[in-house]
């Protein structure tokens, strides 16, 4: 495991070191928005969880972003997860981005009855790639490392494909594909890009 944190925080860092002078996002893309979703992640631990996701990004500066994330998800149990981390984005083609960043991450379970719940703060590590296809799609995949120590005790490497419609320049409809420790989930929504 320790491995693993090694190297993926090796290859964030050699993104930034082997980046060039790119000053401004590729012609499409962009990472000022905020999104709102909605989540099934059916029989995930036996749990058939739904609800919101509100997601955000801002550039802070030519090559560097801020993100955020806040979901709620809820079935017998309450899985309540959030981060907030920064990133570093190259420019590898006119219409196509990398990035690598780093994030706080924060998750809380709720049990029913008597079990009460069980919160953690720790860390994630996670690279992308977004791709602007032509006016009306954007592509965009990730994969991401969390790892949680403490009481929930958990480490996992997650997936992430995405595929935006832009109905307008600045607004989009969302479909997302998530994978987290094993376990699959649906998101639909829209994001407001400004």
């Amino acid at each position: 495991m320790k491995k693993l944190i090694a190297s993926l925080t090796v290859a964030t860092l050699m993104t930034s070191v082997f980046a060039s002078a790119q000053t401004d996002p590729p012609a499409g893309i962009n990472y000022n928005y905020i999104e709102g979703n909605f989540a099934f992640y059916p029989d995930a631990d036996g749990q058939d969880f739904v609800g919101p996701r509100i997601r955000g990004s801002f550039l802070v500066a030519p090559q560097v972003f801020v993100f955020g994330q806040f979901r709620y998800l809820t079935d017998d149990i309450d899985y309540t997860h959030a981060h907030l981390g920064a990133a570093y984005r190259h420019a590898v083609a006119n219409d196509t981005d990398i990035y690598g960043g780093l994030s706080i991450e924060y998750a809380e379970f709720d049990f029913p009855g008597p079990f009460g719940s069980v919160d953690e703060v720790g860390f994630g590590v996670r690279a992308g790639l977004r791709h602007r296809l032509n006016q009306d799609f954007e592509l965009a995949g990730e994969i991401r490392y969390v790892n949680f120590g403490g009481d929930i005790d958990d480490d996992y490497v997650g997936f992430t494909g995405t595929l935006q419609y832009f109905i307008q320049e600045n607004l989009g409809l969302i479909g997302e594909i998530d994978v987290e420790d094993g376990e699959i989930g649906f998101l639909a929504g829209a994001r407001f890009n400004f």
